[in-house]
């Protein structure tokens, strides 16, 4: 079991695969937020877009 799952997790690391959506990319928006958010971000929602 043990040996099967470090396996696993070096095939995962190994490999090197290409991105298979890069359309379903997360929005800017994310980036707006400094870290750890504020309790409160915006003083409205914002509308989201979709491209």
């Amino acid at each position: 079991g043990v040996i099967m799952l470090l396996s696993i997790i070096w095939e995962a690391l190994s490999a090197q695969r290409q991105v298979l959506a890069t359309n379903s990319m997360s929005t800017s928006i994310e980036w707006y937020q400094k870290t750890p958010p504020t309790e409160h971000s915006f003083s409205e929602l914002p509308l989201m877009i979709k491209f």
